[in-house]
């Protein structure tokens, strides 16, 4: 679920990767090693439930803590950065915390509350060192007490202003303070503040890992981001989405940058050339490429990458597409916060 987008610039071939596509937008992925060699710490953070990756119909969720209080099942949430709670479900909640919102642009949700500095914990998730340790990150939280719909976006119609939980750990989202890597839960844990947790995350049909080893990041083919400029908070650099090019029937290749967004299951295509609204129709053929990796599928065909709907968006974003959750029906996703680089691997 998108919140707030920056206009993305592509990313530039590196001598790091395997090659460089013949389009100047689109940086290959390919073989990489990393010095992972000096990181062991990993959690690994167990679904609620057990997602069916052949035909994924609702978002993924985890289990969690803020502030001691009840353990709740969140959406991970790759199109925003943020953490979002319902106040009234924050235990010793600090009276000092600062005025804020959040807007969802897919959907028009917006919520309103104050920013607070809590802990928040995943329960759930087991340390590769053994022993009761508790994965716990020291982020601002958005403690929402109202949500309203503003009637913006191409999911627009299921807004209810209903107070989500919603776990928001993307990157390359913007350049305001709350899109800013201090606010990435999944990019604080205490081992990384400290240095020995690589900074970033794997999504698995096992689970998602927090922290980047040798082992975790086996098979991925990488491509390398591009700074997104100094972010307004914190001392870690931000990186832009990953590039790519996509498909439209006879049309594109349309080369720009894609965002691999776990907080929905529909598709959203942005080019100037495209309508700027409306749906596509049943049938559409549509072919997505990352690097060197890429799937395609017809519109409502029903197949395991398949997003549930396609939508045509104003190209505020200039060429862009966001995939939805279900391009990983054949994916695990790799975020490297500390290198730079995001990798996919097929399953």
């Amino acid at each position: 679920m998108i919140s707030t987008l920056a206009r993305l610039s592509a990313v530039a071939c590196i001598a790091a990767l395997s090659g460089c596509s013949s389009n100047s937008n689109t940086a290959s992925m390919g073989a990489y090693t990393d010095n992972y060699g000096s990181y062991s710490q990993t959690y690994t953070v167990p679904y609620v439930g057990s997602p069916d990756f052949s035909n994924l119909t609702t978002t993924l969720k985890v289990s969690v803590q803020v502030n001691g209080g009840t353990t709740s099942s969140y959406t991970v949430d790759t199109g925003s950065v943020g953490v979002v709670v319902p106040a009234s479900e924050i235990p010793n909640l600090p009276s000092n915390g600062t005025v804020g919102s959040l807007t969802y642009s897919s959907s028009g949700l917006k919520l309103t509350g104050t920013w607070v500095t809590l802990p928040v914990s995943f329960p759930s998730a087991t340390f590769s060192g053994g022993g009761s340790r508790i994965a716990t990150a020291n982020v601002p939280v958005l403690a929402v007490t109202s949500g309203t719909c503003t009637g913006s976006g191409v999911n627009s119609a299921n807004c209810t202003g209903a107070i989500p939980h919603m776990l928001g750990v993307g990157y390359g989202r913007g350049t305001d303070l709350t899109t800013s890597p201090p606010y990435n839960a999944f990019l604080n844990l205490a081992e990384m503040t400290a240095g020995t947790m690589r900074r970033g995350y794997s999504i698995a049909r096992t689970g998602i890992t927090l922290g980047i080893t040798t082992t975790s990041a086996s098979g991925f083919a990488m491509q390398k981001l591009t700074s997104a400029g100094t972010p307004a908070s914190g001392s870690k650099n931000d990186w832009t989405t990953v590039s790519g090019s996509f498909t439209v029937g006879s049309g594109g290749p349309y080369s720009g940058t894609i965002l691999l967004d776990t907080g929905l299951l529909n598709m959203i295509v942005e080019d100037a050339s495209l309508p700027q609204s409306g749906t596509l129709s049943k049938g559409t053929k549509m072919g997505v490429t990352i690097g060197n990796q890429n799937y395609s599928f017809a519109v409502t065909d029903g197949g395991v990458q398949t997003p549930t709907s396609v939508s045509y968006a104003s190209a505020s974003h200039g060429t862009f597409m966001n995939t939805g959750l279900r391009a990983l029906g054949h994916f695990d996703y790799l975020f490297d916060a500390d290198g730079g680089y995001a990798g996919l691997r097929p399953e």
